[in-house]
């Protein structure tokens, strides 16, 4: 949520770190770039996290935080 921005949505609460879609993304791609090219797969993430931003629901180190995790998780699941 960067404050000088407009929020597009609303959210059911304030809590934001880390974001799970962000996380969820990243770790599906990672976990999945076994299967299937890696690229499309990291770039529809990058893509979801930076949804998030402009959409004004999370602050830069929420996505960043999420898909810090999402990578962890998703090298776990490979």
């Amino acid at each position: 949520m960067v404050d000088d921005l407009p929020h597009l949505m609303s959210t059911p609460t304030g809590l934001s770190f880390p974001s799970t879609h962000a996380a969820s993304s990243f770790a599906a791609a990672r976990a999945f770039g076994a299967l299937a090219p890696g690229a499309p797969l990291q770039l529809a993430a990058a893509a979801m996290g930076l949804s998030r931003l402009y959409l004004g629901v999370h602050y830069p180190s929420d996505v960043a935080a999420g898909a810090l995790l999402g990578t962890l998780i998703g090298s776990l699941g490979r």
